[in-house]
């Protein structure tokens, strides 16, 4: 039976670059230590989409701590524990590419994924955080605060261990995202090269499969445009994502257009209307952040 682990939640100011996080350690499902920071990325301007999200801004973080610093005060919350994340792909990944950027050694930890584990037991419309922590009946009052959603998080894996009859069996058989195990690199095109593989390369169909058929009016009032290649997902999907929270979809670009999704290979003159009109480009992985 698993009784101590921690779990933990990155949010992001561009792409895999964090701008904050949230770690709580659990004991048999009672809270034993936490840890809040924000974080400065050193990116300058971070997209306008994700603080939408969560909240925080480039003047937020101005006087806070690189990811670095934070890791000074954080690595032994990861060092041979057993980690929990919701849709841990994404939390992963961020951390692996902070560790990658700073040089510094990553642990050797696998990481449980919430959101995988309750597809395998439960059956619910959808499988969001929020939708657990309702289920469960745990009190949320601040949905994307990395402390509060990686609480609830731990929460929500306490209570899903309890439907699992052989938990032993269950997580020898349960798929985990690996914090992977890399030596420091010395060269900085050691890094860019990873920067430029995976930036985008987040494994965003757990977020997509979770939403789909939830209907809501969250982008009431907002005129997308879809342009270019995903990899996530196919364009009717984006189209029925966009339509099904309450917003709609225009094949050109105007200036009532509240933004674009935009994927790979996007036409340049669309690229060039955008930015004489000032309309956002946001991908794939922030609009599914937007509806999640």
């Amino acid at each position: 039976m698993i009784e101590n682990y921690v779990a933990f939640d990155f949010e992001t100011a561009k792409g895999k670059n964090a701008c904050s996080i949230g770690i709580v350690e659990f004991n048999k499902g009672k809270v034993v230590n936490e840890y809040y920071s924000l974080i400065n990325p050193n990116i300058g301007k971070f997209n306008p989409f994700a603080t939408r999200i969560h909240g925080i801004r480039e003047s937020d973080v101005l006087n806070e701590p690189e990811f670095n610093e934070v890791w000074n005060n954080i690595n032994h919350f990861f060092d041979n524990k057993v980690i929990i994340a919701h849709n841990s792909s994404f939390d992963i990944s961020v951390l692996n590419y902070s560790l990658q950027r700073y040089n510094l050694k990553n642990p050797i930890n696998n990481c449980y994924c919430t959101l995988r584990i309750s597809r395998k037991v439960l059956e619910l419309e959808n499988y969001k955080l929020s939708t657990l922590a309702e289920y469960y009946s745990i009190q949320q009052d601040n949905y994307h605060n990395a402390l509060e959603d990686a609480y609830i998080c731990g929460k929500v894996f306490s209570k899903l261990l309890l439907e699992i009859d052989d938990v032993d069996s269950f997580f020898k058989n349960t798929l985990t995202n690996s914090i992977k195990r890399k030596k420091p690199q010395s060269q900085t095109n050691s890094f860019n090269s990873f920067k430029e593989l995976e930036e985008e390369k987040i494994d965003r169909r757990f977020k997509v499969e979770q939403i789909f058929g939830v209907m809501t009016n969250i982008l009431k009032g907002e005129t997308i445009v879809i342009s270019g290649v995903f990899e996530s997902i196919s364009r009717n999907e984006l189209k029925k994502l966009i339509e099904d929270n309450g917003g709609k979809v225009s094949s050109s670009i105007s200036a009532k257009t509240s933004y674009i999704v935009a994927g790979n290979n996007m036409g340049p003159s669309k690229k060039d209307k955008a930015e004489k009109l000032d309309i956002m480009l946001i991908n794939e992985y922030e609009f599914l952040q937007r509806i999640k």
